[in-house]
């Protein structure tokens, strides 16, 4: 399996986190538990080769080969996993708020263990693009137009989301480790309608939000190799217990923080967070 990253055009930059090609020669390891996990990015995803299978929560769904889908926030893992054969798809990962200036839709709207079918998602912008990925060969030519698509859309969107910015970069820069009577303090708005904001812009109250980050902390020192033991050394500064972090570390896994950490090689997982 190989992950190769993209440098998003500068017009986007507000708008993704992440961009990346994952191909394999023989289809998604199914020994390999590969997990998307919470990470407070909605996404695209498109696969021009063979088609994938997500599970969250119980629920499946299928990502058809040349198709075009939308997932938004959630707050668990996905496992994928394909059929056995040549398998590439395209991810475009958006910053916790940068889907909504861009397609202009109620965030909440979206969070839900499901994939979501661009066109009925978007209309028209979503059957035209899905339509013009599908007939370009080149896996470079689809990376182009879909850029080019979106920096269309940027051209165009007049959403105001400055409140929430300046919110989710207080919350990413401390991990998650920011009461929300501090947001409420430094934006001069209260608890209410910072979530009714967060709910319409990020899909997600910040309370959750902050809590995925916080997630994110332990997950990327895994993904960089550290032990178990120095993970759970460093556990007390971010909650309030072993039993608190086991049972969100759960929630957005569904594996125990031992078990993950020495059982579940997740190589997906870890290629996504080594740029």
């Amino acid at each position: 399996m190989k992950v190769s990253f993209i440098r998003p055009r500068q017009e986007l930059g507000p708008y993704i986190e992440s961009f990346w090609v994952c191909e394999s020669a023989t289809g998604m390891p199914p020994t390999d538990r590969n997990l998307a996990v919470p990470n407070g990015c909605a996404k695209l995803i498109i696969p021009y080769k063979n088609s994938l299978m997500g599970t969250c929560e119980g629920r499946s769904g299928v990502s058809r080969e040349h198709g075009f889908y939308f997932v938004g926030n959630r707050e668990t893992a996905t496992l994928i996993s394909s059929s056995e054969r040549k398998t590439g798809f395209i991810g475009i990962e958006f910053s916790p708020h940068g889907a909504f200036p861009l397609f202009g839709m109620h965030m909440s709207e979206t969070v839900d263990e499901k994939i979501f079918d661009s066109e009925v998602l978007f209309g028209r912008w979503g059957r035209q693009t899905r339509e013009t990925l599908g007939n370009l060969e080149e896996v470079e030519q689809k990376v182009a137009f879909i850029q080019d698509a979106l920096v269309r859309l940027s051209r165009t969107t007049q959403q105001d989301n400055r409140i929430i910015d300046f919110c989710v970069k207080i919350l990413k820069r401390a991990n998650g480790r920011v009461p929300l009577k501090e947001l409420e303090r430094k934006t001069g708005y209260s608890r209410r309608y910072l979530d009714l904001l967060f709910k319409k812009q990020v899909g997600l109250p910040p309370k959750v939000l902050a809590r995925i980050f916080r997630f994110q902390n332990f997950y990327q020192k895994w993904a960089h190799g550290l032990s178990y033991d120095i993970i759970m050394n460093q556990l007390y500064d971010y909650y309030y217990d072993q039993a608190h972090f086991s049972k969100e570390f759960k929630r957005m896994t569904g594996h125990s923080p031992q078990e993950f950490m020495v059982e579940v090689s997740n190589e997906f997982g870890r290629r996504l967070v080594l740029k």
